[in-house]
């Protein structure tokens, strides 16, 4: 007992130490003893190290998460973080009018639709016979927003459309898909083409989370199984060798982190997947893995999402995907390089068949339906055209930032819909590679310098001023520079039109009416100018008409002075031209500045009877929720010259294509009743050939870039380009003929007097006139006897016994002395 006490006595504590009044005194202490601490001599280095301990603390937790801030950002954008896309003219067909059903065909085969047998084409299939097209339209762009997708039928009769139904109601008009032109990358070459889940086949949903994630919808964006698995391959190697991620670690990696294999990296991998995967569902965040997910390479950018990749390897949407497709496209995932269907089939077809055991295995897929997925072929679509830059697609965002107000293109995810025909486009790409190659071949063989022969094709339509077709150089990838709309070249004998269409305004003249061609000297600033015709040669008393059809520069100049050169100044600025323009005589032979762009805005005035309709590239452009963003509308045509003047100079310029300078064309089995007009510039600079429909103004230029001499002109160069084009963009039926306005009357001449023909003439023409203007007086060499035609008849009699005796000569048949008869 006594030791037990003992020891309960000294194990107790003292009074002092128990007393109350002792607690407050030994707290004050221990405050004492850290304030010494901190503040006495070692204090600063302690508070240094409590504040390094607090920053790294703070740094690590916000270099842990920071990324998570931005998360709502992108998972809402996903479209906004598309490309830009340009989309060409749809296809129309009218009730009522021609229709070539292989065009069609290519047109659909183009667009990434399939061709089917079956009656019920599903959607992007169609059926094409003879006499009918029934198609499955897709979901379109269209100026007043997306259209629906839906069936469309046609029936053709006589090379015409017969019929139309768009969704089983009968219609006047319906268009298909317009093509896609152009995509904005921006650097980083991206093609993007977003979709969500709702919108997707089951099967592809199944395939991708068998393949990558199947347990995604169980765990909260970390699967331990996972973890421990990598774990133990990444022992047994000796190094990071798996990751064991989920669908969510792969999404927060490809949105912002890299892709190296280190332990720090999969912390942040796995701390911000838990964050993704409380603070979003989960059809959100499989939607953004989807639209995000990287799948390999093709056409030269980086395929972003399955919607771009079912594009790029099947052609058609994700939507539209087939069992073996979704599982080859879900198999790639892992390694889109290694199962490609593209560069590697066999190694894609056995992934995919392992996709579908999976699916089976999962109990998400019945085995027979696996087994016909095994059994169908890749079916990878043809490689699409290497996406790249175009003269045009830039002209549509210039007018699109000018008039839509759209800024940056890439990576904005708006939709621009433009005028341009793609097939007209492709058309006037391969004949202006054709030409220019045809007469690298010839004429200018062995002329070239220090860069190639350049050229420039614009085509438009005259009734509204669309563009259809527009090459602004040779190659894009080698030169940027857009010949079409910013080079100013000499305009040369292209420009005479805009002399006589002054002409004609003031009716000062008339096709009929007589110019003299004979030598001309016009003083000016203490020097003389006197023009020349191309062959150095008079012709003497020429009519208006053919000194136009046969681009005669002298009887120009003369016509020019008499109507005066402020009138050309003034009508070349009605039709559109632009630039600096000097009343000087050298005007009348095009001695001014123009783009080609200018100029076919000028020839498709004459075209529309006059009237000046402003060139565009664009209809509309859609935002992206799909709504038509307000623009500035484009300004209201206006009458560049009167319909009787643009009859007039079109009937010239018909004849200049039937005999004159542009006669070449009919070589291309051009038939039609078109107009044009050949121009070379001083020391053949520049070759230029215009020519026109009533739907369709076609320019071309050929030239080099530093302005050096060629061995070209109009009709060497740029007729046969603007011939080949013209050729295979002819409609069904052919070019519309021009109607005669009112106020123009014809008549019967005698092109070599301008009078009225008799049945004594040798050649007669029928000319047009303004009504009133019609002449009165008949052919005095061939009509009513007067001593001055008798004369004359005599003198053409002479002219043609001298020909004839010269021909004799020439084949050894002339004149011979008749021998002496014998006695």
């Amino acid at each position: 007992m006594r030791n037990l006490r003992h020891n309960l006595v000294y194990s107790m504590p003292r009074r002092s130490q128990r007393s109350p009044k002792g607690r407050p005194q030994r707290r004050r202490r221990r405050r004492r003893g850290r304030s010494a601490r901190f503040l006495g001599p070692g204090g600063a280095l302690r508070r240094l190290a409590a504040g390094a301990v607090l920053a790294l603390a703070l740094a690590g937790a916000t270099w842990l998460v920071w990324p998570l801030g931005q998360l709502s950002g992108q998972f809402s954008i996903g479209s906004a973080r598309a490309p830009s896309r340009l989309y060409g003219r749809p296809t129309v067909l009218r009730v009522g009018e021609p229709a070539d059903t292989r065009r069609l065909g290519r047109e659909l085969d183009g667009l990434g639709y399939r061709q089917t047998g079956s009656a019920s084409p599903g959607p992007g299939e169609y059926l094409l016979r003879s006499d009918r097209l029934v198609a499955h339209l897709r979901r379109s762009p269209g100026p007043a927003g997306w259209w629906e997708a839906g069936r469309l039928e046609a029936g053709f009769a006589g090379g015409r459309v017969r019929q139309l139904l768009w969704r089983d109601q009968a219609v006047a008009e319906a268009g298909l898909e317009p093509p896609l032109v152009a995509s904005y990358y921006g650097p980083s070459r991206q093609e993007r083409r977003p979709v969500t889940v709702g919108e997707l086949p089951e099967e592809l949903i199944h395939a991708v989370l068998a393949a990558e994630d199947a347990g995604f919808y169980r765990h909260p964006g970390l699967s331990l199984t996972g973890i421990l698995r990598a774990a133990w391959v990444n022992l047994r190697g000796g190094e990071v060798r798996q990751g064991g991620s989920t669908l969510t670690q792969q999404l927060v990696k490809n949105l912002f982190l890299s892709h190296q294999r280190t332990v720090p990296r999969k912390l942040r991998e796995a701390a911000l997947a838990l964050a993704v995967d409380l603070r979003y569902s989960k059809p959100e965040i499989l939607t953004a893995y989807l639209n995000e997910i990287y799948w390999g390479r093709r056409g030269g950018v980086d395929l972003m999402g399955v919607g771009a990749a079912a594009w790029a390897y099947f052609g058609k949407p994700a939507a539209q995907l087939e069992l073996g497709e979704a599982a080859a496209l879900a198999g790639m995932i892992r390694s889109p390089g290694g199962y490609s269907p593209v560069s590697r089939p066999e190694a894609a077809r056995g992934r995919r068949d392992w996709v579908l055991a999976r699916m089976v295995e999962l109990d998400w897929l019945a085995p027979e339906r696996a087994a016909a997925g095994s059994a169908a072929p890749l079916g990878v679509a043809a490689s699409p055209a290497p996406v790249r830059g175009s003269y045009f697609a830039d002209l549509a965002a210039a007018e699109a930032a000018s008039r839509f107000v759209t800024g940056s293109l890439a990576g904005s995810g708006w939709t621009l819909l433009s005028t341009l025909d793609a097939g007209d486009q492709a058309a006037a790409e391969a004949a202006l590679a054709e030409g220019l190659e045809a007469v690298e071949r010839g004429w200018e063989k062995g002329n070239a310098g220090d860069g190639p022969l350049q050229a420039a094709l614009v085509s438009i339509d005259p009734a509204s001023g669309a563009l259809r077709a527009y090459v602004g150089g040779r190659d894009y990838a080698a030169s940027q520079f857009d010949r079409a709309s910013r080079a100013r070249r000499q305009a040369g004998s292209a420009f005479k039109p805009v002399v006589y269409a002054a002409a004609f305004e003031r009716r000062a003249a008339t096709p009929a009416d007589r110019l003299e061609d004979a030598p001309l000297t016009v003083a000016l600033a203490g020097r003389d100018w006197s023009p020349r015709n191309s062959d150095d040669t008079f012709r003497g008393w020429v009519t208006v008409r053919q000194a136009l059809e046969d681009s005669l520069n002298v009887p120009t100049a003369r016509l020019a002075l008499a109507v005066g050169l402020p009138e050309i100044v003034d009508a070349s600025r009605r039709l559109g031209l632009e630039g600096p323009v000097e009343a000087v005589p050298a005007l009348a032979l095009g001695a001014v500045e123009v783009t080609p762009l200018e100029l076919a805005g000028a020839y498709a005035a004459l075209a529309a009877g006059g009237l000046r309709h402003p060139v565009h590239a664009l209809e509309a452009v859609l935002g992206r929720a799909g709504r038509p963003l307000p623009g500035q509308p484009l300004p209201e045509p206006r009458p560049a010259l009167t319909p009787q003047t643009a009859y007039m100079l079109t009937s010239v310029l018909q004849g200049a294509l039937e005999r004159g300078t542009g006669a070449g064309a009919r070589q291309f089995g051009l038939r039609d009743r078109l107009a044009g007009k050949t121009g070379t510039t001083n020391r053949r600079r520049d070759s230029w050939f215009a020519g026109y429909s009533p739907d369709r103004a076609t320019l071309v230029w050929v030239g080099y870039d530093d302005n050096r001499s060629t061995r070209l002109s109009g009709a060497r160069a740029a007729l046969p380009i603007w011939a080949r084009f013209t050729r295979e963009v002819r409609p069904p039926g052919g070019y519309p003929l021009f109607r005669q306005p009112p106020g123009i009357a014809t008549a019967a001449i005698d092109p070599a007097t301008g009078a009225l023909a008799t049945d004594l003439c040798p050649q007669v023409i029928t000319e047009v006139f303004f009504e009133g203007a019609v002449p009165h007086q008949v052919c005095p060499y061939h009509g009513i006897w007067t001593p001055e035609a008798d004369w004359r008849a005599e003198r053409l009699e002479d002219k043609k016994r001298r020909k004839w005796k010269w021909l004799r000569r020439l084949f050894g048949r002339g004149d011979r002395k008749k021998k002496p008869d014998r006695p």
